[in-house]
């Protein structure tokens, strides 16, 4: 597992991290400082929590710089390999955003020092962009920083010594003025540090979220009075994916996605690929009823006329054709949330000869087949992709007589 430079060169807290907190709001500056004062007194007898805070610096270091038309193209974890500015369509431009954010974590540019930087960048592309310039820049500014704080963090906090030491993190709410109830009602609450609860709610939690997470020895548990970790809450909600008290782009865990090895196959980087990466989840524990769907692609004005429907039409996904594929190694959620829009966009609409429809593609080196489906209702035509799987060149050849792919 890389994490990048490890090297400690200077042990000395650095004057970027004061700098950080006044360039914060008075919530997150109260409660950061906080953490910091805890974790100092802890790196006296735990050189795996001091400062200074390389692992936040590495963590921004190794994202790739990403053009974006919309807030929607990079969502949840795609956040921790991916850096953006929402609205920011050309590379050059989110280079130079970087690099303002990089020299707040390196150096302790205030918010009012980045503000400046965003106007010169602003003026020298000429760019223009949504929203007002307070709210835009301290978003920005803020996000940025908190989510590298929050990774750097947990990759200190996930150290095996650490672990073995500080089993348990306690979640603390910012004491914002205005604060969100839910993660109010978390303040306090110590979970085991492997439970799944840091794995979507590992704060941030939401634009302007202040809270954070400090871990917590077997001893630090008993003089809090408690006789084991608190239960996690269940953060299913009825009727939807998102879960309870995570706003939208932020069910992840920065430093988890961040340190995770990045695996071969499709990845879910937009929130419609998100969205239906979650619904495959629920539906393979048995959260959505066979009949619910997802949508997976639109049929543009080509597919639409092989389907005979038209143009606009989704291709919808069914939780009882999930659940009919567990079988299929390849059918992950990352799968059914990536494939069905590439295919329908790059691949190829063939008929077999009984005359079913079907996408057929490579993707990445390997061949993928998803059998399609016109289901007429309610004088509606609606497109079902009702499998989708691994294929080669023989298979193709045999059912539908192609060759090339």
């Amino acid at each position: 597992m890389n994490r990048g430079s490890q090297t400690r060169k200077d042990t000395r807290p650095r004057p970027m991290i004061a700098k950080m907190f006044k360039s914060a709001s008075a919530a997150f500056e109260s409660a950061s400082k906080s953490m910091v004062m805890g974790v100092a007194l802890m790196a006296s007898t735990l050189s795996a929590v001091s400062l200074p805070f390389d692992e936040a610096i590495d963590f921004l270091k190794q994202k790739v710089a990403v053009t974006t038309t919309s807030f929607r193209d990079v969502w949840d974890g795609a956040h921790s390999k991916m850096f953006m500015v929402a609205g920011a369509n050309k590379k050059a431009i989110v280079d130079d955003f970087k690099s303002e954010i990089l020299k707040a974590l390196e150096k302790g540019t205030t918010l009012e020092e980045f503000r400046a930087g965003f106007d010169n960048i602003v003026k020298r592309h000429g760019w223009s962009y949504n929203g007002d310039r307070g709210w835009r820049t301290r978003t920005i500014f803020e996000t940025n920083l908190r989510t590298a704080y929050a990774a750097g963090r947990y990759a200190q906090m996930t150290e095996p010594d650490t672990l073995a030491t500080f089993p348990y993190w306690q979640y603390h709410h910012s004491g914002a003025v205005h604060p969100r109830l839910q993660h109010k009602a978390w303040d306090g609450q110590v979970y085991p540090a492997n439970d799944t609860f840091w794995s979507v709610a590992y704060p941030p939690n939401g634009y302007g979220c202040g809270c954070f997470v400090t871990p917590v020895s077997r001893g630090g548990l008993r003089r809090m009075g408690k006789a084991g970790p608190d239960r996690a809450p269940d953060l299913d909600q009825l009727g939807t994916d998102q879960p309870l008290g995570v706003d939208g782009s932020f069910a992840y865990n920065p430093g988890q996605a961040w340190l995770a090895q990045t695996a071969p196959g499709p990845k879910a980087v937009s929130a419609d690929d998100a969205t239906a990466a979650a619904f495959v989840r629920s539906a393979l524990r048995g959260k959505w009823p066979d009949g619910s769907w997802t949508p997976v692609a639109v049929a543009d004005k080509p597919m639409a006329k092989f389907m005979e429907v038209k143009p606009g039409v989704e291709v919808r996904l069914s939780a009882d054709t999930i659940r009919s594929h567990l079988h299929h190694s390849e059918a992950t959620p990352e799968v059914y949330a990536v494939l069905p829009k590439w295919l329908a966009k790059n691949g190829r609409l063939v008929r077999d000869a009984n005359g079913r429809p079907a996408l057929v593609g490579r993707y990445e080196g390997e061949l993928y087949h998803a059998a399609l489906k016109v289901v007429k209702k309610d004088g509606r035509q609606e497109i079902y992709m009702v499998s989708l799987r691994r294929t080669n060149e023989k298979a193709l050849r045999r059912n539908f007589d192609i060759q090339g792919l």
